[in-house]
C-alpha cells in the first residue's frame, strides 16, 4: 500500500501580520467624517476627535451590533450608533445612553492606537491588543517644500503580505518578469530589529546613454517603506501594504517628487510612474497563483530570500 503524500490546502499558511498599517489619508479624514474601512479581517470606523487626532475602531456596536458606519455620526470626541443613539469616546468606552441614567461600563468598542505620518493615517494591529512595539517611520520628504503633492496608485491583491513583500528580495525576477538588463549592484542588505535596509547602485536608460543612480530601501514593520531614487530625478516611494484578510492585501504607492514644478523633471517622472506602475501590473498575477513554497530550491545568489522570511517571522503572534 503507497502512502498518500499530504496536500497543501491553503496558498499561504501565515496569519495575518501585526503592526502599522495604513488605514486613511490625512487629507480624507475630514473633521465630522466617519470613514468605513475593511481591514484586519473585520470592519473599522476612523474618524477625527475635536482636536483633530484620528481615531480608529472596530465598526460594529457592543450594544447590538450595528454598524457605526452606517448611519452613525462623529459628535466632537464621540461617535454615536444609528440603531439606539449609543455614543463612545475615542478610547471605545460607552459614554452616553439616550434612554438610561448611565452608561455601560461593559460596553466597549476594540480600538486601534493610531498615528499620522507623513499625510498617512496609520492604525496598530495585533490580534492579541498587544500595545504597539515601534514607532512608526518619519517621511521627511513630506514637509520638505522642494518635494511635491503624493501621486497615488492603490492595488488590491489576491495575495498575502509576506509573499508581495518577498518581490523585493527576489533580485533575479527583474529580468524576467519585468525585461530589466541588468540589476543593479546590490552594496547592502540589512535586517536589524524591525528594520530592513536595502542599498543598491544603478543605471537608468535615457536619451543620452546611462545615467547612475541610487534606489535605497528603508522600511520599518511589515507594512511601510520607503524607496528613494537617486540619478535622472530624486523621487521617493512610500509604500504602505495593509492586510485585508489573511489572504487579501491592499497595496498602496505614494509617489513624490523633487522639484516637481520643473517641466523635464515632469516629464522624466512621468515615465518612471508608468512604468512602475506597469511592473506591479506584471507581477499582480504571478502574485495572485502562486503559493508559498517553504523549502525552496534556490540558487546560491537568493539567499536574501531566505534571511527575509527569517526577519517576516516575528510579525506573526501566532
Amino acid at each position: 500500500m503507497t502512502a498518500s503524500l499530504p496536500t497543501q490546502t491553503k496558498r499561504f499558511p501565515f496569519p495575518m501580520p501585526f503592526g502599522w498599517f495604513k488605514v486613511a489619508l490625512s487629507h480624507d479624514l475630514a473633521p465630522d467624517t466617519l470613514l468605513t474601512r475593511h481591514y484586519f479581517g473585520t470592519e473599522l470606523v476612523v474618524w477625527r476627535d475635536a482636536a483633530g487626532r484620528a481615531v480608529c475602531h472596530e465598526a460594529y456596536c457592543a450594544h447590538l451590533g450595528a454598524h457605526l458606519g452606517v448611519g452613525g455620526r462623529v459628535e466632537g470626541d464621540r461617535i454615536r450608533c444609528p440603531f439606539h443613539g449609543w455614543a463612545y469616546d475615542t478610547t471605545g468606552a460607552n459614554v452616553d445612553i439616550p434612554y438610561a441614567d448611565k452608561p455601560n461600563t461593559k460596553a466597549r468598542l476594540r480600538t486601534f492606537p493610531t498615528v499620522e505620518r507623513g499625510g498617512i493615517v496609520l492604525a496598530w494591529y495585533h490580534p492579541r491588543e498587544v500595545a504597539p512595539l515601534w514607532e512608526p517611520m518619519e517621511i521627511p520628504e513630506y514637509d520638505d517644500p522642494e518635494y511635491g503633492d503624493y501621486e497615488v496608485f492603490e492595488y488590491t491583491i489576491g495575495s498575502c503580505m509576506q509573499e508581495i513583500g518577498e518581490n523585493g528580495f527576489d533580485h533575479a525576477h527583474f529580468e524576467f518578469v519585468h525585461s530589466h538588463p541588468q540589476v543593479g549592484q546590490i552594496e547592502k542588505v540589512e535586517f536589524d530589529g524591525y528594520d530592513r535596509v536595502v542599498l543598491s547602485a544603478q543605471q537608468f536608460p535615457s536619451s543620452k546613454g546611462p545615467v547612475d543612480g541610487r534606489i535605497d530601501v528603508f522600511g520599518r514593520g511589515p507594512g511601510f517603506a520607503i524607496t528613494r531614487y537617486q540619478g535622472l530625478i530624486d523621487a521617493s516611494l512610500v509604500g504602505c501594504s495593509t492586510p485585508i484578510d489573511e489572504e487579501t492585501t491592499l497595496v498602496a504607492f505614494l509617489f513624490t517628487l523633487r522639484n516637481a514644478q520643473d517641466e523635464r523633471t515632469q516629464r522624466i517622472a512621468r515615465a518612471f510612474v508608468d512604468s512602475v506602475s506597469r511592473e506591479i501590473g506584471q507581477d499582480i498575477p504571478i502574485w495572485e497563483h502562486k503559493r508559498y513554497v517553504a523549502t525552496p530550491a534556490l540558487a546560491p545568489s537568493e539567499k536574501p530570500i531566505l534571511d527575509y522570511r527569517r526577519w517576516y517571522a516575528q510579525f506573526y503572534a501566532e
